[in-house]
């Protein structure tokens, strides 16, 4: 309750007979007013809290000063550190302040104001401070803050992700309204798996100014197949605009869904920081990846245990280190620094799910995708700074003689990066991207670094060497049958660049290329190999034996086929007798289909051939 002073006329009498004391001495008063609020916005239905901070200075000072406050028609102050004198309607609070030997110089008054329910927009507080001077009764305004709004219409939900791992059914969701304003939310839901009906949420609500409301998310486990399962709902208010949030959904059926086409690849380094770059294909409906490296090869116990969340740092029982882990990022890559260079590094990766409250028990994948790699030492730094950077050929040198011939020239007007550089390497076929199948070659691979992104106009002409055991792969000693690779590609494969060839110089043994600046992803490898010819499978390919025999159908061809297709295209020699037989076999089958005698000697040579090659497959 407020306490309102009585006898407030003998109060005036005082302020009265003071200010006239005051103005006989002649002396100048002088006072500051300023208003501050606790809060910047207001939300009705709760307080704030306003201080009205008064500087006075004169001599002698002035025995009394009245402070008048005007704050909104229907709110209300509700207790403050001075008393109130009196309130006069409807809205206009006064404060007086009285000492017969002169008020102090720095008055505070500090006060509550309750807001109503109902209130809504922009609220004005304006004030004054009264004195007497001269025998004149003067006023200050009171400045600082004058009005206040209530904040922008706002709409919170947390968490925004909620992850009902192997256990739970049901979790709290909490929606909160922070504007000044009530109203309606909707959800919808969406499923990643294919699967419809698994998720429950309300589908409507109220929220009004500053409310808290707690809602149950519900999941239906008995309609959900094993692995991972991913979803969403979104809230949206009936404000405009809408306010829109979301929150991620996960629960796992067994195990999550593994990571697929997991790849390490050797990446250009500096001793004591070498690096390796890792790639892999999240499940669709991604829940976390996590990874595991070890200087030696990875153990039966080096598998992280259901029940166990592990944090970068920590260890598996094995001794294997975990390196990375995301469950938001739906990271793909990722760049391991700080490697030895004459060191083997083997990784395991898995997908895993956290999961939250209540039961706050991590899983992880069954089933998991092993990896090594080397880093490889840096062969060349390009030399040049500045607009020397571009424009001009710049041939890599190095150690390695592999390297002879590698050259490079960006044709750009510019990048972003201060300090642009480039490096080049030789990088050891086992520790390349996964090579292409069907493809015989990636013999010697070349890595290009960059720490900048070209412009999308800009070009790069790159020439790279060949040497003998590029060309005598598969049976050609000519350039002319030799394609080109660069990685990545898309979906992280190599892509045959072939096409964008400019030069095969066969006396220095080099190939060139131009590159469009979009094509280079700052570590870029160029390797050749030459496409295997089409392996005819299934109830084609064995010409001669069909012609000898007149039809494809023929039990014997069935059996050259097992043959061929068990013992032969599982080898490289099997391979290549393959191919050779391709080639050439066409020919002579075309010759003997209109002969029979020579069919039936070729059936009859064919006879020991066959039986052998039945014995062989069983």
């Amino acid at each position: 309750m407020l306490r309102i002073l009585s006898g407030r006329k003998t109060q005036m009498a005082i302020f009265i007979l003071a200010a006239i004391f005051s103005s006989i001495l002649n002396a100048a008063i002088t006072i500051t007013a300023e208003r501050t609020f606790s809060s910047q916005t207001y939300l009705p239905g709760q307080t704030i809290d306003v201080t009205l901070s008064i500087g006075i200075s004169g001599s002698p000072m002035p025995a009394a000063v009245i402070i008048d406050e005007t704050i909104p028609e229907t709110w209300q102050i509700t207790s403050s550190n001075v008393p109130v004198d009196k309130v006069t309607a409807p809205s206009t609070y006064s404060f007086l302040e009285f000492n017969a030997t002169g008020v102090p110089s720095s008055i505070v008054i500090k006060y509550t104001v309750s807001i109503p329910q109902d209130a809504s927009g922009t609220q004005n507080f304006t004030g004054e401070v009264k004195y007497l001077e001269d025998g004149e009764m003067k006023t200050v305004d009171i400045r600082g803050s004058t009005s206040i709004a209530p904040p922008d219409t706002d709409f919170v939900v947390s968490p925004s992700v909620l992850h009902f791992g192997t256990i739970d059914t049901e979790a709290n969701l909490v929606l909160r309204n922070l504007g000044g304003t009530s109203y309606e939310w909707t959800s919808s839901i969406e499923t990643f798996d294919g699967i419809t009906g698994w998720i429950k949420v309300p589908n409507t609500g109220t929220l009004n100014s500053g409310e808290t409301s707690t809602i149950i998310i519900q999941i239906v486990r008995s309609l959900l197949t094993s692995g991972s399962h991913t979803g969403r709902i979104t809230f949206s208010t009936n404000t405009y605009p809408p306010i829109i949030q979301t929150v991620e959904i996960s629960a796992i059926v067994g195990s999550p869904s593994p990571i697929e086409d997991f790849m390490v690849s050797s990446l250009l380094g500096l001793s004591g920081d070498g690096k390796i770059l890792l790639t892999w294909k999240n499940p669709g409906n991604f829940t976390g990846t996590i990874i595991f490296r070890k200087s030696s090869s990875l153990g039966w116990d080096d598998v992280p245990h259901n029940g166990t969340s592990y944090a970068l740092g920590s260890r598996l029982p094995g001794g294997a280190l975990c390196i990375f882990k995301d469950d938001t990022s739906k990271d793909t890559t990722f760049v391991d620094t700080g490697l030895d260079l004459t060191t083997t590094y083997y990784y395991r990766i898995f997908s895993f799910d956290d999961s939250s409250a209540p039961s706050y028990y991590p899983v992880y994948s069954q089933m998991y995708l092993d990896s090594f790699s080397k880093p490889s030492s840096i062969g060349d730094i390009w030399p040049h700074t500045g607009e020397e950077m571009f424009n001009q050929w710049h041939y890599f040198n190095g150690t390695n003689p592999l390297m002879n011939n590698f050259s490079a020239l960006y044709t750009s007007t510019g990048v972003s990066e201060p300090d642009p550089q480039v490096y080049v390497g030789y990088v050891d076929s086992q520790y390349i991207p996964t090579p292409l199948t069907g493809v015989v070659g990636f013999k010697n691979t070349y890595l290009l670094s960059a720490n900048f992104i070209l412009n999308p106009d800009d070009t790069v002409d790159i020439k790279i060497p060949v040497h003998l055991d590029d060309v005598t792969t598969v049976d050609t000693f000519s350039l002319s049958n030799l394609h080109l690779y660069h990685w990545p590609g898309s979906d992280n494969k190599w892509e045959d660049i072939s096409n964008q060839i400019t030069e095969r110089n066969v006396d220095q043994s080099y190939i060139s290329v131009r590159m469009d600046g979009e094509q280079l992803k700052g570590n870029d490898y160029f390797s050749t190999g030459t496409p295997l010819p089409p392996v005819h499978t299934g109830s084609g390919g064995c010409f001669i034996a069909t012609a000898a025999y007149g039809t494809p159908f023929a039990k014997e061809i069935s059996i050259l086929r097992k043959f061929r297709d068990q013992k032969l295209l599982t080898n490289k020699p099997g391979r290549a007798f393959v191919r050779f037989y391709y080639r050439h076999s066409p020919t002579i089958a075309n010759f003997i289909r209109n002969k029979p005698k020579l069919r039936a000697l070729t059936r009859g040579l064919l006879k020991p051939v066959v039986w052998l090659c039945g014995k062989i497959t069983g």
